[in-house]
């Protein structure tokens, strides 16, 4: 059951239980030349899906705030598995990776492209990016994905989480999931996913245990209350916030995708 309900950050595939999560600085007016980049890698992920490696595979470009600082992520990009032994295959390389035999692949998908011209793209990457913060997910819960297929130009937010209590993840899957689902089920919410990092490189922040992820419907809104009841609805909230610190939920717009 938790499978069929878990659409992971792109709700494009029933199977994905984990993804890599890359969020991407970039460097100062690199954007249009990331494009580039993320063209032709776009390729070699299409063919790795078609080749049941990984269930899915996108891009997210985050909406930069007033609160930024220099190091903000530009982008997001997942890569979503069926199991945390296709991750780690993907992880450690597959086995028999090699930068020249993703060219290869590349440029049998990108016709009137040359080699040397994608060659060129890719070894660009250093220039291009300023920091990437990698972070391993596993799914820990999830509402239904209701309203269709996403579409390039939809929204998603994200909120990272600090667990302050050894039961945070149960406050999650007993208290915030029936609310969200609630609202799901009233036509008020398209998906809520609750992840846990259960990985990460040395440049991802080391505070951040848990992300939430949420799929909002424009001009819709939430029910005021996860219960009626005023007393329980603050021994629900005052358990809520202290179980966690939620640090500032942020937007992002699909760009790319492929499954």
């Amino acid at each position: 059951m938790k499978k069929l309900l878990f659409l992971l950050f792109l709700p494009l595939t029933l199977s994905a239980q984990y993804a890599v999560a890359d969020f991407i600085v970039l460097n100062k007016g690199m954007d249009s030349q990331y494009h580039k980049l993320e063209k032709v890698w776009g390729a070699w992920h299409k063919n790795s899906i078609n080749k049941g490696e990984k269930s899915g595979w996108a891009v997210w470009k985050r909406t930069a705030t007033d609160n930024d600082n220099e190091n903000a992520a530009h982008y997001v990009v997942f890569n979503q598995f069926s199991s945390k032994e296709q991750m780690d295959n993907y992880i450690n390389g597959g086995g028999n990776f090699s930068i020249n035999n993703a060219i290869s692949v590349m440029k049998s998908n990108l016709k009137g492209m040359s080699t040397g011209t994608i060659r060129k793209i890719v070894q660009s990457e250093q220039k291009i990016k300023k920091q990437v913060r990698t972070y391993h997910l596993q799914l820990l819960d999830a509402t239904p994905f209701t309203g269709g297929d996403l579409k390039i130009g939809d929204k998603m937010t994200f909120a990272p989480m600090i667990q302050k209590s050894d039961d945070y993840e149960q406050v999650e899957s007993y208290i915030a999931k029936p609310y969200f689902l609630q609202q799901v089920m009233n036509g008020k919410h398209r998906w809520w996913a609750f992840t846990k990092v259960i990985n990460r490189n040395d440049q991802a922040y080391k505070e951040i245990s848990h992300i939430a992820w949420n799929i909002f419907i424009p001009g819709a809104e939430f029910d005021e209350r996860v219960v009626e009841n005023e007393f329980v609805q603050k021994v629900l909230s005052d358990k809520i916030s202290s179980s966690r610190e939620m640090r500032n939920a942020q937007e992002l717009t699909l760009v790319y995708q492929s499954n």
